[in-house]
């Protein structure tokens, strides 16, 4: 094709016609200004291919991490639904002065359970700013940095106290009013001697203050958490509908 235009140029300057030789010299100029106007469009859109590609995957993997998530909240939420539960069915019971009764021992154990839930961070941990950069949507990438700094200076931090709390009363009040904490295969936890852990002020402070802090570290945590989860989980499905268009 270069010798086919070469021949041209060199035949329109053998015959003096150089007004003739000067327009198809701007005109092949054109053609290749053209060509690589195009070759660009083409590489450009190729780059953006790619990007939207690793875009896709990107949140793909995000959804997939919050719906497993949001699996694991539900759980979690059941079960400290079921905790909370004990530990009402024993302070009330005790309030109200009444006698001991064996079903009481799964509450007491039950009372003083604790999971610690997580927000799974695999995805977001091996990212950099360049990687988040990924995400289009402005308004969608600042609410997966959100989810995932409220996962790390508040659902995580809150969890950890109340562990804590647990561990501490382990430590320091149940084991000298209790046979043993969490005997699961009984599914009972069997106090000395019950009259006395009635008018216990300090056991009665901690499973009072209990009711408060399972609430406020747990419960209202991971409800937050959930809520969080399937706001996003509906925003990057519907992210991923524009994107595969």
């Amino acid at each position: 094709m270069i010798k086919f235009f070469r021949k041209i140029r060199q035949k329109l300057l053998a015959e003096n016609k150089f007004s003739k030789y000067l327009i198809y010299a701007i005109g092949e100029i054109f053609l290749v200004v053209i060509g690589i106007l195009i070759a660009l469009q083409i590489n450009n859109w190729n780059e953006n291919q790619k990007l939207k590609s690793a875009e896709i995957k990107l949140l793909q993997n995000f959804e997939i991490s919050m719906l497993s998530d949001v699996e694991s909240f539900e759980y979690y939420i059941e079960e400290y639904r079921t905790i909370h539960h004990s530990m009402r069915i024993i302070k009330s019971h005790m309030e109200a002065n009444l006698p001991y009764s064996d079903s009481l021992d799964f509450h007491f154990l039950n009372s003083t359970a604790y999971w610690s839930p997580r927000i799974d961070q695999g995805v977001y941990s091996t990212l950099n700013s360049t990687d988040l950069n990924l995400i289009s949507n402005d308004s969608l990438r600042k609410k997966v940095v959100a989810y995932y700094t409220f996962a790390t200076t508040n659902f995580d931090m809150k969890i950890s106290k109340y562990s804590n709390i647990i561990d501490n009363a382990s430590d320091h009040l149940l084991n000298t009013r209790f046979d043993g904490l969490w005997n699961v295969e009984e599914r009972a936890m069997i106090p000395h001697d019950y009259e006395s852990l009635k008018a216990d002020k300090e056991y009665n402070y901690f499973i009072r203050s209990l009711d408060q802090q399972v609430y406020w570290l747990v419960e209202k945590p991971l409800n937050e958490a959930d809520k969080k989860a399937k706001t996003l989980i509906e925003l990057i499905s519907a992210e991923l509908e524009v994107l595969k268009e």
